[in-house]
């Protein structure tokens, strides 16, 4: 019913095309599922079926999410259903070597330069002075740890405490 009614109005190619995708998820989970009824339809279906299509191109999996985005809304279900399967890439992908800095100067440069961040990008995506960074990477920073802990975050830095063997 929600998708005949959707499909009438507005720009109907689209619509069809987003309904076509809602329909191929749906078959996706009760294929796997064996799902009772669309209100039992939740997060953990979307991530299992975001697990299995990992081969999907970034926008084939975004027009799968708006339509996911969609069916949520007809469903009632509260906030946005999981987003598309990158994170579970990331997620998956064999820890690299783990690097050993001296200090946070030399591991902050190192991050942001391995990712291709310049200290200006850095500073908007975590939120902070680009006068920040720079003293701390040049090591004259005196500023203390809970400001410099978005950027260790963000730069995926682990900090430890500890004695060298």
């Amino acid at each position: 019913e929600h998708t005949h009614n959707y499909v009438r109005r507005g720009g109907k190619h689209n619509r069809q095309k987003q309904v076509a995708l809602i329909v191929d998820f749906l078959e996706y989970t009760d294929s796997h599922e064996k799902i009772t009824s669309l209100h039992r339809l939740g997060a953990r279906h979307v991530v299992n079926f975001w697990k299995a299509h990992r081969n999907l191109s970034e926008k084939t999996a975004y027009d799968y999410w708006l339509g996911l985005c969609k069916l949520w809304g007809w469903l009632e279900k509260p906030g946005k259903p999981p987003k598309p399967h990158k994170q579970f890439e990331a997620q998956e992908k064999p820890r690299q070597q783990q690097l050993i800095f001296p200090d946070i100067a030399t591991a902050l440069r190192s991050a942001r330069e391995s990712q291709s961040l310049t200290v200006l990008k850095l500073a908007n995506m975590v939120g902070c002075e680009a006068a920040l960074i720079e003293s701390l990477e040049a090591g004259k920073s005196d500023s203390l740890f809970l400001e410099t802990q978005g950027l260790l975050r963000t730069l995926n830095i682990k900090f430890y405490v500890g004695q060298q063997q």
